[in-house]
């Protein structure tokens, strides 16, 4: 049954019982909220192994999905941003809500995994993953001595040079601003405190999305043609494209804001 022919049912039910002067329409509403408002509360939480959870779960035959494959789901995510600068990242372990990874090809001993595993991975993670509490990077054994073979085919890539990129330190909380940067068309936006940068075009037609608008959950929205984008992942988040905008890496450094222009 359709959930919201459900509800509408529910509350059929419960007005014709309370006409009837029925009480067990009181008694009714009281039970359904016993049972459901602890076990959906702890589900809320990330608490899924609770045994109010779990037989609220039971009781409707809904399996929990493993923490590994919550978190790997959420690495999917931001992947293709990681990939797209010939990095990848790769999943250790999962436990007590700690996700531990590494990362690898040029994104090991880079100065923007930092920013990567901060901006990128942890809101993937808090999104996808309702356990979670921390990150943690380990250490890659590339960065420890010469290059592993497999980094031989991209070792003449570009690493991120950052530039300073001074118009995003005037940029107040929820603030967007097209701007150029070394010859690059850039997107710069100030989401929560944070500096978020990004390739400005709409993958639509190209347009610049400086006259848009910034969401409080972190989504730029394009001024011509509406579409919804990530500012975090560059992600389409509004489900009428896969086609995304390029994140520029960003680091703060002595309080001045940098963007590696050079990977754009």
């Amino acid at each position: 049954m359709d959930f919201d022919k459900a509800v509408a049912e529910l509350e059929a039910l419960v007005e014709t019982l309370e006409r009837e002067e029925d009480e067990r329409a009181l008694l009714l509403l009281q039970l359904v909220d016993a049972i459901h408002r602890p076990a959906i509360e702890r589900l809320a939480a990330g608490d899924t192994d609770d045994p109010m959870a779990q037989a609220l779960l039971q009781m409707y035959d809904v399996e929990t999905p493993d923490d590994e494959i919550l978190v790997e789901e959420a690495l999917d995510e931001v992947r293709p941003y990681i990939e797209s600068h010939a990095g990848q990242v790769e999943l250790l372990s999962v436990a007590d809500g700690k996700v531990s990874l590494r990362m690898s090809g040029s994104c090991a001993g880079c100065a923007a995994s930092a920013m990567t595993l901060k901006r990128g991975i942890e809101e993937a993670l808090k999104k996808h993953y309702p356990g979670f509490k921390e990150v943690v990077a380990e250490e890659s054994e590339e960065s420890e001595g010469a290059p592993a073979p497999q980094l031989l085919q991209i070792e003449n890539l570009r690493r991120p040079v950052f530039v300073d990129a001074e118009e995003a330190t005037e940029l107040e909380p929820g603030e967007l601003r097209a701007t150029q940067l070394d010859g690059i068309d850039l997107l710069l936006a100030n989401h929560e405190g944070e500096i978020y940068a990004l390739r400005d075009g709409c993958p639509v037609d190209g347009s610049s999305l400086g006259g848009g608008r910034l969401t409080a959950e972190g989504v730029v929205v394009c001024p011509w043609h509406n579409c919804a984008f990530d500012v975090r992942t560059g992600a389409r988040v509004d489900g009428e494209g896969d086609e995304g905008l390029t994140v520029i890496p960003v680091a703060v450094r002595n309080g001045s804001v940098q963007v590696a222009v050079n990977v754009a």
